[in-house]
């Protein structure tokens, strides 16, 4: 999925009482990033002598697919806290009378979350990368790409899911999210059609 014309579209949804806080937002998204983040080890171990082991519930996929599976449930209850959040709102008037700029504190707390501090899209894009990485070594174990494949495209809904609620939320950063959003979801498809491609054998 792509974001470019979603936000127009956002733009136009009402208030409502915030659920979450900024700093709520900022902190589930990086509970996701660590989690990511604790899947490159396992990533990076796969060998072309362990991989196989997943047929038998051992070697680094079955850790995995269940780090995966657990970044989308953390992810969904994230989803549904965002359902109840209200826009995050600019800058308040005196400060936005000094600086013409739109981006506030807050909106730049959780866009900072999305991509500077603990770089949710470049993390789950170097695990990615990995993993596009090691497809290579797997095209002869076809048990592996069904499962993997089935897996990413449950966190890629996850991601969008997240990514549409959080460029809804912060209209000031609105570009700039999608931009990102963009970026991971292809890293996301990429990895998806190797894994479907291992499954299948083209």
């Amino acid at each position: 999925m792509h974001f470019s014309k979603i936000f127009a579209g956002l733009a136009m949804a009402s208030s409502a009482m915030a659920a979450l806080s900024p700093q709520q937002i900022a902190d589930g998204i990086k509970s996701i990033t660590t989690k990511s983040q604790a899947l490159q080890a396992p990533a990076q171990s796969i060998t072309i002598l362990n991989a196989p082991l997943i047929a038998i519930g051992q070697g680094p996929f079955p850790t995995l697919i269940a780090g995966f599976q657990d970044i989308v449930s953390t992810g969904n209850t994230l989803i549904a806290q965002l359902a109840g959040t209200g826009p995050i709102t600019k800058r308040d008037e005196k400060e936005h009378a000094r600086d013409l700029s739109p981006r506030g504190p807050d909106a730049d707390l959780v866009f900072g979350a999305f991509r500077e501090h603990l770089q949710f899209v470049a993390v789950h894009q170097a695990l990615l990368n990995i993993l596009i990485g090691k497809a290579g070594l797997l095209e002869k174990i076809p048990i592996i790409g069904q499962p993997v494949a089935t897996v990413l495209r449950a966190v890629e809904g996850v991601v969008d899911t997240i990514a549409i609620d959080l460029i809804g939320l912060t209209q000031s950063r609105a570009n700039d999210l999608t931009s990102d959003a963009n970026s991971l979801d292809n890293t996301l498809q990429l990895t998806i059609s190797k894994y479907d491609s291992i499954s299948t054998g083209l």
